[in-house]
């Protein structure tokens, strides 16, 4: 993680805790948060590339092909469950008296 061993994670978190105190749980929500966002913005960013790339006539193409899991892709096998056949009636002899 970033090339940090344990004891530098635990002077981070002890100088956060030093410097928040009892605002620290709303620092990490709201970090949390910008990340998240960031995270959002550059995924948008990169479609928007991707599709404009592709408008432009260059093959971009993504590192790993799309996976199709439908029952219409080449090669898919239609899982059945056994047929359900009722028993045959057997004569009964109801007039035996």
């Amino acid at each position: 993680m970033f090339g940090l061993g344990p004891l530098e994670i635990v002077v981070i978190g002890a100088l956060a805790v030093m410097l928040y105190g009892k605002k620290l749980p709303e620092v990490g929500r709201s970090v949390g948060q910008s990340i998240a966002e960031l995270r959002k913005q550059w995924a948008t960013i990169s479609r928007d590339l991707d599709v404009s790339a592709h408008l432009e006539g260059r093959d971009v193409r993504p590192a790993r092909p799309a996976r199709r899991f439908d029952d219409e892709g080449v090669g898919a096998t239609r899982s059945t469950s056994p047929r359900f056949d009722p028993p045959a009636e057997s004569p009964t002899d109801s007039s035996a008296s």
